[in-house]
């Protein structure tokens, strides 16, 4: 897909900030000054990119791969419940946005290596997200969001992702952009993308969304070749119609397998060592399932530590392992590192992000903010009547003078083959 000219796309954006920001100056009451606020600050700054998919995807072990390192808890604890935003700051810092308006900073420490967040005495259904604050640079021009399991059996859950992320006539979405996790194309896989496409703004795009097909290493019972074979089935759902009319491409990642290439010790490297010292025949049997391989008697390693490779690699990794341990190639984890990384499909993503997201950033901003100006233009048009009218008349000739919207839509229908044309 061609890119965005950057400079005339900025231009855009800059004149929905001078829409917002004449609205705040102009605002009749503190509510909606505070709301108009709200969308200058977001315009104003990085991309927001929300990773979503249904219960147990990878969602939070993707953010901590994008991240680079373990910040997003993994497990089923409450924060897992709540939508978290992470953005780069200058200190480390967690604070609670209440549904009241108000905010509250949390305690916190470091578990395991992800972050634990102590509520105190906030209840989950209290807080409308966790703000998490960290001084990374990975998160210098994109803030990460981690949002509850879709489809979850506490439909609460799947509702509070649900009304975050999908647009309709009276908000936009929260987020700017979606990453969508999904073990194969799910007929609510679909459903979601489909509510997710902002069709507010010139037309419905799929613009702002890829999909990752995760937890690849999976496929094939964790075969050595689950990678490729992931890669295979990723390029059929590329050019799938029921997909390609919702997301912009569709990806294979192992993201646990990422996670921990970016975070490898050098005490699970000497593990797998000595896994790899194992005969083939032992090993071949010791891999045929988690039972096998935690065996007391299987072998010299502790049950405890071969557990905690099963957990750091799953099946595949371990294998992908122990075949560079033997190779030669990698012995050490800053050798072994960039190899499960590579491996995991992280890179590809991240240059899909790049390519993708990045050259369109401040038109993705400037679509969301234009739906969030037209939301308060209607809360406006009872009471002040004359500032709707004005805002709106603002807000139509933004559209009418630029053509970056429909050339973003454009070039993701000759991008997937929805419309085709001469080489000329």
């Amino acid at each position: 897909m061609s890119n965005i000219n950057v400079n005339t796309a900025g231009g855009v954006a800059e004149q929905v900030l001078a829409a917002a920001r004449h609205l705040v100056a102009n605002a009749p009451n503190p509510q909606l000054r505070e709301q108009a606020q709200a969308v200058v600050d977001r315009l104003s700054g990085p991309l927001r990119v929300a990773i979503a998919g249904r219960v147990k995807a990878g969602k939070s072990t993707l953010l901590n791969a994008l991240v680079g390192e373990r910040l997003a808890p993994t497990d089923a604890g409450e924060c897992t419940k709540i939508i978290s935003r992470y953005s780069r700051g200058a200190s480390y810092e967690v604070v609670a946005r209440l549904r009241d308006g108000r905010s509250e900073p949390l305690a916190f420490n470091r578990t395991g290596g992800s972050l634990d967040v102590k509520l105190g005495g906030l209840r989950e259904a209290d807080i409308a997200t966790l703000d998490v604050s960290w001084p990374t640079s990975t998160l210098e021009t994109i803030t990460l969001i981690d949002t509850p399991g879709l489809a979850s059996l506490n439909d609460e859950n799947s509702r509070r992702t649900r009304e975050f992320l999908e647009f309709d006539e009276g908000k936009p979405s929260d987020a700017d952009a979606v990453i969508y996790l999904m073990r194969h194309a799910h007929r609510s896989d679909v459903a979601f993308l489909d509510a997710f496409m902002d069709r507010s703004v010139t037309a419905a795009s799929p613009v702002n969304a890829v999909a990752v097909l995760s937890r690849a290493d999976e496929i094939g019972a964790g075969r050595l070749d689950a990678m490729e074979s992931a890669s295979r089935i990723a390029q059929r759902y590329s050019v799938d119609p029921s997909l390609t009319g919702l997301c912009a491409a569709v990806v294979p990642l192992a993201g646990l397998l990422a996670e921990t290439g970016l975070t490898l010790r050098e005490d699970e490297v000497a593990a797998l060592r000595l896994l790899a010292a194992t005969p083939d025949d032992v090993l071949d049997r010791m891999l045929l399932s988690v039972d096998q391989f935690c065996a007391t008697s299987a072998s010299e390693l502790t049950v405890e530590l071969r557990r905690g490779l099963l957990d750091r690699l799953g099946v595949f990794g371990v294998r992908l392992a122990v075949r560079e341990i033997r190779s030669g190639r990698a012995t050490t984890a800053a050798a072994l590192g960039p190899i499960l990384v590579e491996q995991s499909g992280l890179n590809g993503l991240r240059q899909l992000i790049t390519r993708h997201f990045m050259p369109r950033a401040r038109i993705l901003q400037a679509r969301s903010a234009l739906v969030s100006l037209r939301s308060l233009s209607r809360q406006l048009a009872a009471s002040v009547p004359q500032v709707a009218a004005d805002l709106d008349r603002q807000l139509e000739q933004i559209e009418a003078s630029t053509v970056q919207f429909a050339q973003v839509r454009g070039a993701h229908l000759v991008g997937s083959g929805a419309v085709t044309g001469s080489a000329a």
